[in-house]
């Protein structure tokens, strides 16, 4: 796949995104929202307007939840500003998703950046977030691990029966 191929699947995904990934896929992004309100919004009309109610009492309380702390306090106010704006849930969940680092390539190109990051020991991983793919996760595993596997940064074989020693870990 040429890269302005990957690049235009990318664009569209970002800003269309969440109908790629059905129910189950909009259930894992209304998670987050879930965790102002304190209640399920899988109910609602994902193009229809926020919710009209207001979070639970709990949901309040700063010390709950696992929104970061600075999401968990004022939960009322950006829930009125967000009202103000007019979005919809669709539009909220995708402004409010966190911006992470995006490749966008061909698997090779996006395997040689993957690859130059690990080699120079940067990361010790990545995370997908399928939401937000332009394409499928069968896309990663059948196109990307292969081109990471060639390069020798993705394993091909599990070395042992345990998580243990397959970290090279001493036994307990």
């Amino acid at each position: 796949m040429p890269e302005t191929h990957a690049r235009r699947r990318y664009v569209t995904a970002a800003s269309t995104s969440y109908t790629l990934w059905g129910a189950a896929g909009w259930n894992i992004v209304t998670t987050d929202l879930e965790q102002y309100w304190g209640k399920d919004l899988s109910g609602y009309d994902p193009d229809g307007p926020l919710p009209d109610i207001e979070p639970a009492d709990g949901e309040l309380d700063p010390s709950r939840g696992t929104l970061s702390l600075e999401h968990r306090t004022g939960k009322l106010q950006r829930i009125a500003q967000w009202r103000q704006r007019g979005l919809s849930i669709r539009e909220l969940v995708i402004d409010v998703q966190p911006r992470h680092n995006v490749f966008v390539g061909t698997p090779g190109d996006i395997a040689d950046e993957w690859t130059r990051y690990v080699t120079a020991r940067a990361v010790d991983g990545f995370n997908i977030v399928p939401q937000l793919l332009p394409g499928t996760v069968e896309d990663i595993v059948d196109r990307l691990v292969p081109e990471l596997q060639e390069r020798g940064v993705y394993r091909t074989e599990y070395t042992g029966a345990t998580l243990r020693e397959h970290l090279d870990l001493p036994a307990a």
